[in-house]
């Protein structure tokens, strides 16, 4: 279900290789990948993204570096069904792309780098959620393509957008109905790297711990440690929702709302200073788990 679009624009080494093996695709990533573990010896496709300075710490995900974006595919007319995931493009290069008929998913500026996330399919769902697939990210100086990020055919990840991570790093998020946080993408002295998610994000207001997928009653464990103080909504008999009272028996005192419908989100809410941290949980179980998060600072 999720087969994700694969760059066509790649070198002419690649093409002549992928040709005379019958490969018509990247599938065969996940082979070289493991001659390299078992052989030590790097892949071509590896060797061509060190050479580029654009390598990937992540098994799932790579960079192609590429100069030429490629063409959308007839599927990425879907956009216009899941308006909520396609935003306008800001940057030149994010207008290119937009042109080439890609829906842009997002932007984050990297040093010189400008990355522009864009997908290929959107399928809409309940309570205004949207799948999306075919899914890559450009990385640009200006308007010129310096390499695509891509989620390799073996991978059941997608990428469904980037955004800015801290103050010098982008967070991809993959591209399901709900969506979560897959990979960092940081500068290096060669160039961009994809990583793990970091273990926390800087922000104005602090660090924030990274939560998400975490039970609220363990995320706001680690945000209390990390200096946060949870706002403080009320008893149980405070609340009328059900699942506020439930969880306001709990301790969890900082709900302040939960949806009755569709996915099940509740809102909790925390403090730091002048700072704060608003905590977005998904489902209708006891201990509902953390989807997204944000900070504002006063």
């Amino acid at each position: 279900m999720k087969q994700l679009f694969l760059p066509t624009a790649m070198s002419a080494l690649a093409m002549l290789a992928a040709c005379s093996s019958g490969d018509h695709g990247r599938g065969s990533d996940a082979s070289d990948t493991a001659s390299e573990a078992a052989t030590g010896v790097m892949s071509e496709a590896a060797m061509a993204e060190k050479k580029a300075g654009f390598t990937s710490e992540v098994r799932e995900l790579a960079f192609d570096p590429v100069s030429q974006l490629p063409k959308a595919p007839a599927s990425a007319a879907s956009r216009s069904e899941c308006a909520g995931q396609v935003i306008d493009a800001k940057s030149a290069a994010a207008r290119e792309v937009a042109k080439a008929g890609w829906g842009v998913t997002g932007e984050a500026k990297l040093g010189a780098y400008q990355l522009v996330s864009f997908a290929g399919s959107f399928e809409p769902g309940t309570s205004g959620s949207c799948f999306v697939s075919k899914g890559n990210i450009g990385v640009f100086e200006g308007t010129a393509l310096r390499a695509i990020a891509y989620a390799r055919s073996s991978s059941k990840e997608t990428i469904g957008r980037i955004q800015p991570f801290g103050k010098d790093g982008a967070r991809i998020w993959h591209g399901d109905i709900v969506p979560a946080p897959i990979a960092d993408i940081r500068r290096s002295a060669q160039g961009l790297v994809i990583g793990k998610l970091a273990a926390e994000e800087k922000t104005c207001g602090g660090a924030v711990p990274t939560i998400n997928d975490m039970p609220i009653t363990h995320a706001r464990k680690a945000l209390i440690a990390a200096g946060w103080t949870p706002a403080n909504h009320g008893v149980p008999d405070d609340h009328i929702d059900e699942r506020e009272q439930a969880l306001a028996l709990l301790g969890v005192t900082e709900v302040e709302s939960c949806s009755g419908t569709g996915f099940g989100y509740c809102s909790f809410d925390y403090r730091k200073g002048k700072a704060k941290l608003g905590v977005t949980t998904v489902g209708d179980n006891e201990d509902p788990t953390v989807s997204d998060y944000g900070v504002s600072c006063d």
